[in-house]
């Protein structure tokens, strides 16, 4: 179907493999640094690990069985041999998969129950995000309305490092869903859900003193130093390039503010430059057609390809979409990839860009060729 003053939307694309092995909704997905693994976490209880050396006849590793509740999180370090799972059991688990055939428990990062469910569904309560620094020494991890930092310079012995409680006051309600630190690990983005939805930047040099070096305010007076996509909708996602210039923030719901004095859209993906994080500055903004879109919207996932030309959003609808972000004040979609049947939920490129793993509500993990 055609739009008026929209271009052409490009065929959907196959999944050159799905992965089948969770009994539930799979929340979050993540590729080794090497690109021999990739990690699924479920809402099943478990995390399993598949070997995809060969893409297109990936292979159950190994599950893993610790947690007591939904996965929603999963991350390797830059190193490979820790992996990370964040829960609403309230814990992340820090797995040693030196050895993927037989992991081992490093540790268990406990964090506060507040006492409390913030809602019914797919999020309630817990860890939501975890993200490792660069270096490997220090873990962020979004949960309840803060994020926490912990020192895992050794994994069997990790620390608490700093608690940023400022999301108390900047959002009333409505847990820390998304987190990710900046590939130079200079900064840490994050993104909330509740009734004043923003994403945050900070500056994470001293990890154990984060500085807040803008926030989002959802007037549009305050965009020049937002990451909100300006209105209510939650931040479900925050991704930075791999050259750490740009930001990518998938909202939901109500969608986007545009426009000089603001236009209503469904769920969307905004760029944003952030080469000075003091003053980030929307660069471009990427909407599917409201009539693909249905009547919820929202975008749940984000992920730059590793050479910084492709954007991959997730959407409440099933839908995945390649972004051609060369010029990032112009999104357009490139490709349109269809596997999954319902909401999808994490997005991730293996690290030489030539797979794209989504999983989602449907409880498969699909592969795609993006080379």
């Amino acid at each position: 179907m055609a739009f008026p003053g929209r271009p052409s939307s490009p065929p959907p694309r196959g999944p050159a493999a799905t992965l089948s092995g969770h009994s539930k909704a799979v929340n979050a997905v993540a590729f080794s640094p090497d690109g021999r693994l990739l990690a699924s976490g479920s809402s099943d209880r478990t995390v399993v690990l598949w070997d995809v050396t060969d893409a297109s006849h990936p292979a159950r590793a190994v599950g893993l069985t610790s947690h007591h509740r939904a996965v929603n999180a999963v991350a390797f370090s830059p190193d490979g041999r820790l992996l990370a799972s964040g829960s609403t059991d309230w814990t992340v688990i820090l797995w040693d998969v030196t050895d993927p055939a037989n992991p081992t428990r490093s540790a268990v990062l406990v964090h506060e129950r507040p006492g409390w469910l913030f809602r019914d569904g797919w999020r309630q309560g817990g860890v939501h995000a975890v993200s490792f620094r660069p270096d490997g020494r220090f873990i962020a991890c979004a949960n309840d309305r803060t994020v926490i930092v912990w020192d895992v310079s050794d994994p069997a012995r990790p620390s608490r490092c700093a608690r940023v409680t400022h999301h108390r006051h900047v959002w009333r309600s409505g847990p820390v869903i998304s987190v990710m630190f900046s590939p130079d690990g200079r900064l840490l983005a994050s993104g909330s859900d509740g009734d004043k939805n923003t994403g945050v930047l900070w500056d994470v040099n001293e990890p154990a003193h984060p500085v807040r070096t803008a926030v989002v305010r959802p007037q549009a007076r305050d965009w020049p130093k937002a990451l909100s996509s300006g209105g209510a909708p939650a931040v479900h996602s925050v991704g930075f390039s791999h050259d750490g210039r740009l930001l990518a923030t998938a909202s939901g719901d109500l969608g986007v503010v545009s426009g000089t004095y603001g236009s209503w859209r469904q769920g969307a993906v905004t760029v944003w430059d952030a080469t000075d994080p003091a003053h980030p500055v929307r660069t471009g903004t990427g909407t599917l057609p409201l009539a693909s879109l249905g009547d919820t919207g929202q975008m749940y996932a984000v992920a730059f390809s590793p050479d910084g030309r492709l954007l991959a959003s997730g959407c409440e609808n099933a839908a995945v979409t390649l972004w051609d972000v060369t010029d990032p004040t112009h999104l357009t979609p490139a490709a349109h990839l269809a596997g999954h049947r319902k909401a999808v939920r994490g997005l991730a490129f293996s690290p030489d860009g030539r797979m794209l793993a989504g999983c989602g509500v449907d409880t498969t993990v699909r592969l795609w060729d993006t080379s």
